[in-house]
């Protein structure tokens, strides 16, 4: 049986959701393992969400931050575990893992994929100068492996450093979520969001959204560091749950809100889709891959657009087909059995 393994700094959020849903619908066909760091959303019950047959081993020393001795720490952790698995396959996610594990001298009858999941120089809340240095980044490590972006637009960008690239779009199991409808879902006015309150999803936008709409109800499903920019007194932050507890607490709530500055494709926004939620999203790639403005959810530019879009919802008679179409969207494009099958096909039928 051949062997996979999967090397992920951040096991959290979204990328999680991925990474288990994508383990999960290979580990009755390969040896699967995954080496990981933990961050504060990464859940206690980290096992229940993977098969019993999956191998987790925590990296001790993964940290956020770049840091000489913990990284080179990290990075013989990583290597210490693939010599003694010695896979056929080593898949790398996020800029951390991906970046440690292409400096790895590995052994070449391991065939190493990247998935940037929103690549760090796209980051808008650096300097100039540091998303110049990400970028160099990514195109000295460029082809030492292959990467496979989470989606068209992050496949573009990818373009700019490597041309050993393809992309398989994020996908959902809508089976595991339609678990969770029920006759209160879409009946209340509530806006909300899921993610960490940092930079990348952009709070302060938020906050300022939930302002100009004082009788409307925001929730954010996470926590943060900028959790004191969510001041606006109709917000409720509700810290880091447990995702069956998420995907109740969301059912009833109409409006979903995205204003983050950059991302790969957010599971949450897919989710949401498949719920028949009415999308505000920013912008940017992974939004826009998933989002056709006004025929799916709204794309928005700035704030005075949502502001507009919000206004414009509450009012139309055609928000039931764009929550219609959404879900379609969903269903045709982003199946995981589908996502499934084209990883299988890229990392053995090449």
């Amino acid at each position: 049986m051949k062997k996979i393994v999967h090397v992920v700094e951040a096991l959290g959020g979204g990328v999680l959701t991925y990474l288990s849903e994508l383990c999960n619908g290979m580990s009755d066909r390969y040896e699967v393992s995954i080496l990981y760091g933990k961050r504060d959303q990464t859940p206690i019950d980290l096992e229940n969400y993977f098969n019993s047959n999956i191998e987790m081993i925590e990296i001790k020393h993964f940290t956020r931050e770049v840091s000489i001795v913990k990284d080179y720490n990290a990075l013989k952790e990583i290597k210490g575990n693939l010599k003694k698995i010695n896979p056929d396959i080593i898949h790398l996610h996020s800029s951390k893992a991906g970046a440690l594990g292409r400096m790895l001298n590995s052994n070449r009858t391991s065939e190493m994929f990247y998935t940037p999941h929103g690549y760090s120089f796209l980051m808008k809340n650096e300097s100039r100068l540091k998303k110049n240095i990400y970028l160099l980044v990514e195109k000295l490590l460029g082809n030492k492996a292959i990467t496979i972006a989470c989606s068209k637009g992050e496949y573009d960008e990818s373009q700019r450093v490597t041309k050993k690239s393809t992309y398989v779009n994020n996908a959902i199991n809508t089976n595991y979520l339609r678990k969770f409808y029920n006759e209160h879902s879409n009946t209340e006015d509530v806006y909300f969001t899921i993610g960490r309150i940092e930079e990348q999803k952009n709070p302060v936008m938020f906050n300022k959204i939930a302002g100009e709409f004082p009788n409307k109800k925001f929730v954010w499903i996470g926590d943060g560091s900028l959790k004191h920019t969510l001041n606006a007194k109709n917000i409720t932050v509700t810290g880091w749950m447990d995702r069956r507890d998420v995907l109740k607490l969301i059912q009833p709530y109409r409006f979903f809100l995205l204003t983050s500055k950059w991302e790969g494709l957010p599971i949450s926004l897919l989710e949401a889709m498949y719920y028949e939620k009415i999308a505000f999203v920013t912008n940017i790639i992974g939004n826009n891959d998933t989002i056709l403005d006004n025929y799916n959810g709204f794309l928005c530019d700035d704030e005075s657009s949502f502001y507009k879009k919000i206004d414009m919802s509450l009012s139309s008679i055609a928000v039931d087909q764009i929550k219609e179409n959404a879900k379609k969207s969903v269903e045709k494009e982003y199946s995981i059995i589908r996502m499934v099958e084209q990883y299988e096909n890229i990392y053995f039928k090449r």
